[in-house]
């Protein structure tokens, strides 16, 4: 398959299972590889083939979208967002648990992927905020829907105290 066939057929599929084009521009390659294992897996000579088994067997849509997860994890990999979080998010909820008499502040990190979001939260907290509130411990829950990349995110998580 060639990338236009393969662009219009995340155009036309990734609607119809909630998600956005805008997230796979980048990301398509892996996508139509993967795509194209797929077909040669189930037989099928090109995805107008593939398009109709999706339409005649609904139970391959939950096989679309289990191979359409793209886990993008990096170390701040949103500037911005943890920027905001370090200046000011952090700091707001701390003072808050503080004013409440509470020792430890609780954050979750949902879609965390192989850990790499949670990871940097608890290194800003540890480098930057905790000695300016030191009474505090960071408690970060993060979950995933991939149960692969939780197991591979776990032993960076064991023995990490913020």
């Amino acid at each position: 398959m060639n990338d236009a066939e393969c662009i219009a057929f995340l155009q036309w599929a990734l609607p119809r299972l909630e998600r956005r084009w805008l997230g796979y521009r980048k990301v398509r390659g892996v996508v139509c590889k993967r795509l194209g294992k797929r077909l040669r897996a189930l037989g099928l000579g090109d995805l107008g083939a593939y398009r109709a088994r999706l339409e005649a067997c609904p139970e391959e849509w939950t096989e679309l979208d289990a191979l359409l997860g793209i886990p993008i994890s990096r170390f701040y990999r949103d500037r911005g967002v943890f920027d905001l979080l370090q200046s000011q998010v952090l700091p707001a909820l701390a003072h808050a648990a503080i004013a409440d008499a509470r020792t430890a502040l609780h954050c979750w990190s949902p879609g965390c992927a192989s850990g790499e979001e949670p990871y940097t939260l608890a290194m800003v907290w540890q480098l930057r905020l905790q000695p300016m509130f030191p009474q505090l411990k960071l408690h970060v829950v993060a979950t995933d829907l991939d149960p692969t990349l939780l197991e591979r995110a776990k032993p960076a998580a064991i023995g990490v105290a913020a």
